[in-house]
């Protein structure tokens, strides 16, 4: 201590309180103490919380299952109940190496090897998540952030927004963090969100892929349009037009999720713009039949735009996009595509398959054999309706098997027949046999 120099004794000092009581601390000692096996903990949940006690945890349109991913939108058919947080860790050597994350429902008995460290502060155990994040830094069995970002009377915006610019930590995890710095965030998380975004460049992209990309920069780009009350969305639609090309690919697939005409206005004009590249155009073209705010203006935009784009595939994008849409008009255009003799015969035979993947009935699609000209395009109808599982579906198959004048179209029939389990099937290739 005599070697010590007052500046020096005076900071250990003032360090010492704070080392000694860093946030989640508690229950860091509590789980280090913890026999092998699991560690289950719980506590009070953020208001917008829900889950199904089992896979699923909601935090507003937010989604996450358990070694499914996340999505965003709303549930359907599942029931999502309030409840505390139930959290499980797997520890092995004195290590947590595992975090699972329910809301609702109740833990099992009877298991061994659990120790439970019962209630907890939920501020605590945020603090506790946030700092297990750069320790175990994996998949979706290693996710401490779900835990944190689920906690009641926790802002964990900002320490999420710290460990998605740790680029150490593993991209999985920045993503994660990035997410929840902007649904949990507010107006103050759009610049540094914007910042990610453009920082990133091209990571985690793919040129053919339509969506938001799996990178860095494109979960930064959806982050602004989860801050509440759209405060990200002016951002968004300055990156449609002037972010690197994964980035204006995912700023329009997330301003195609709002259901908001202005951000929609924004995406028609970058689908139909002659000076953007395809892969642009293809991403806006997707996010407009994607999402709750797909609008029959959208629809009818794409359509119109069909004729005016010479790739084929924009056209291509077209005639899936169109296919989203339940409506008779969609189809039977989809269906018009595939008959008009101008086109080239590759996205003829594409408006078939969407049509058929769509919501054309059995019968449009007969009838459009029947009409058929070209065998490249009888043969494909033969193979869309053997994707279809309907009964009339195999029926129509079992008459062009059985009558048609080309022995090539009953050949191709009979081919996706035998891949049915159908007792007519059976019966009509015994019969063909004994013939």
């Amino acid at each position: 201590m005599r070697h010590i120099t007052l500046a020096s004794l005076a900071l250990v000092l003032t360090l010492a309180p704070a080392l000694g009581a860093q946030p989640g601390s508690t229950i860091a000692r509590r789980v280090a103490a913890a026999r092998d096996g699991q560690v289950r903990l719980s506590y009070a949940t953020r208001a917008d919380v829900c889950g199904d006690g089992r896979d699923g945890v909601s935090i507003g349109r937010s989604m996450t299952f358990f070694d499914r991913g996340e999505s965003y939108g709303s549930w359907g058919r599942t029931r999502c109940v309030d409840g505390p947080a139930r959290v499980e860790l797997t520890v092995q050597d004195r290590k947590v190496v595992g975090v699972r994350t329910r809301v609702g429902g109740a833990w099992s008995s009877g298991a061994s090897d659990v120790t439970d460290l019962g209630r907890v502060s939920a501020p605590e155990a945020a603090a506790y998540f946030i700092s297990l994040a750069q320790q175990i830094d994996g998949g979706s069995r290693q996710n401490p952030l779900l835990a944190a970002a689920v906690a009641d009377s926790a802002n964990v915006a900002p320490d999420m927004l710290r460990l998605a610019r740790m680029t150490n930590l593993s991209r999985e995890t920045r993503r994660r963090a990035v997410h929840w710095a902007g649904a949990l965030g507010d107006a103050s998380m759009v610049a540094p969100l914007t910042e990610l975004a453009r920082a990133s460049g091209n990571e985690g992209t793919s040129a053919d892929d339509v969506g938001p990309g799996n990178g860095v920069a494109g979960a930064a780009v959806g982050a602004l349009g989860m801050i509440p009350d759209g405060a990200g969305v002016p951002a968004l639609m300055t990156l449609a037009r002037s972010g690197s090309e994964s980035v204006r690919k995912a700023a329009v697939f997330w301003l195609g999720q709002r259901d908001e005409e202005k951000a929609h206005a924004l995406v028609r004009t970058v689908a139909g713009d002659d000076k953007e590249t395809d892969a642009v155009r293809r991403a806006a073209i997707f996010a407009l039949s994607q999402g709750e705010g797909a609008s029959a203006a959208d629809f009818a935009f794409l359509r119109s735009l069909f004729d005016r784009v010479s790739s084929d595939r924009l056209k291509e994008q077209v005639l899936f996009s169109v296919s989203q849409h339940e409506s008779w008009d969609g189809t039977r255009w989809l269906l018009d595509q595939a008959r008009d003799e101008s086109q080239p015969m590759e996205v003829r035979r594409k408006a078939v398959f969407w049509a058929g993947q769509g919501h054309a009935s059995v019968a449009d699609i007969s009838s459009l054999y029947k009409s058929a000209k070209d065998a490249r395009l009888r043969e494909h109808v033969i193979f869309v309706l053997s994707q279809r599982d309907e009964e009339a579906a195999t029926t129509q198959l079992l008459s062009i098997a059985r009558e048609d004048p080309d022995r090539e179209m009953r050949k191709k029939a009979l081919f996706w027949l035998a891949q049915k389990n159908d007792p007519r099937v059976t019966k009509l290739i015994t019969d063909m046999v004994i013939r």
